[in-house]
């Protein structure tokens, strides 16, 4: 009997740490692209088509329009009256599905998720691609709706440089970006290239995707560049040049 019930909370205990672990890990689940030198900001439905046949991943950034109830291309609201469509983006290319898709939704929120979701199923699902596209938000509670809607999630994290007025103490923007993440668990985070080495350090476990690094190709930016790419942890590093480096 006695070794009965020690069998049974040995059980227990192993999926005790085997969900601890599951949940402190990185979700595996997206297949990421070869390369790891994604073209940023692909605004226009043309330069996505140019960039099409040179990077295997891009970023674009996409606004929700309540009034006309679709996604455009775009920082802000009203963008949507000068930009294509998502849609109308995706249809410049010539087979979508051979890419991953970075996307930055500025205006996703928990007032506009369900709608904008429901919206960008249809329209991944159109073009074969929901598996291949990952959400990036700052919004914990839209990120979630996203997962439950089986969408591959980047959580955005605070940058110590940009607001350094507002945070004193670098070990209290980590425990914030750690809280997050043990309550999110996202499939990846995002940060500036400012915040490296300290997303790598301090959270090698995760996923990490870099954005604002140097616009401009000098022999300096490739090298540093390089650099990122060259750490485990890093998966995804957006660049302005015309063309990925090697690495």
């Amino acid at each position: 009997m006695r070794i009965r019930n020690f069998i049974r909370f040995i059980c227990f205990l192993s999926a005790l740490l085997l969900i601890f672990g599951l949940s402190s890990c990185q979700n595996k689940g997206f297949k990421y692209s070869k390369s790891k030198i994604w073209r940023h900001g692909v605004y226009s439905k043309y330069d996505a088509a140019k960039f099409e046949k040179i990077f295997d991943g891009m970023e674009v950034d996409l606004i929700y329009s309540p009034a006309r109830d679709d996604i455009y291309i775009g920082r802000v609201e009203g963008d949507e009256n000068k930009n294509s469509s998502f849609d109308e983006w995706l249809a410049m290319l010539e087979k979508p599905s051979k890419l991953r898709y970075w996307i930055d939704f500025k205006n996703l929120s928990a007032d506009n998720c369900e709608k904008a979701i429901q919206i960008l199923d249809k329209i991944t699902t159109k073009y074969h691609i929901k598996n291949k596209v990952m959400i990036e938000s700052q919004e914990l509670e839209p990120l979630q709706y996203a997962r439950k809607n089986g969408f591959y999630i980047i959580l955005w994290v605070d940058d110590l440089y940009w607001r350094r007025h507002e945070r004193e103490d670098s070990i209290e923007v980590c425990n914030t970006i750690r809280n997050k993440i043990n309550s999110l668990h996202p499939d990846a985070i995002s940060g500036s290239y400012l915040m490296y080495p300290i997303l790598c350090d301090t959270f090698p476990e995760q996923n990490i995707h870099y954005w604002d690094t140097p616009k401009k190709y000098t022999e300096q930016n490739a090298l540093f560049t390089e650099k990122l790419c060259e750490n485990k942890s890093v998966k995804v590093v957006l660049v302005d040049y015309d063309e990925p480096i090697d690495y």
